[in-house]
């Protein structure tokens, strides 16, 4: 009876196309996600502590007063504005894209024509990516609005 059994045989094709080539190291773009929200943080907290509630507190105020300034001083004319101005919004973005990087993998199955998304739980990514999010979401609606008017 167990002469008539097939022998089960593995396809390396098959099992090359399951390889998942992780193209960032999970915990090093999470840092680095968090390096780029830094300056942000520092300047959403500035205003918010600074204007909406009266509050001067040491660093997180004078980097929002430091920005101010340059932008008096100096107005559009100055790079220094433009290179802070790219960093508050587009920082946020680049974060963001490298985290999503770090915890995402596609491949495409021709056989049965199927995109497979698999997104990896990784939870430290998961909140860099929601925050910056949050902030390029508020960024970008203050550039748009201040714009507008």
């Amino acid at each position: 009876m167990l002469t008539n059994l097939k022998i089960p045989t593995v396809e390396i094709s098959q099992h090359q196309q399951e390889f998942r080539l992780t193209l960032l190291n999970t915990k090093k773009s999470a840092v680095l996600g968090l390096i780029l929200l830094l300056f942000p943080f520092l300047f959403l907290s500035g205003v918010i502590l600074k204007h909406y509630l009266q509050i001067d507190f040491g660093v997180l105020t004078s980097v929002y007063e430091w920005i101010g300034s340059q932008d008096q001083q100096f107005g559009d004319a100055s790079f220094l504005n433009w290179m802070i101005r790219l960093l508050l919004l587009f920082g946020p973005l680049l974060a963001a894209a490298l985290n999503l990087i770090a915890i995402t993998h596609f491949r495409y199955e021709k056989i049965n024509r199927e995109a497979v998304f698999v997104l990896k739980l990784k939870w430290l990514n998961l909140i860099v990516l929601a925050v910056c999010i949050l902030f390029f979401s508020v960024f970008f609606s203050y550039f748009i609005l201040e714009n507008l008017h």
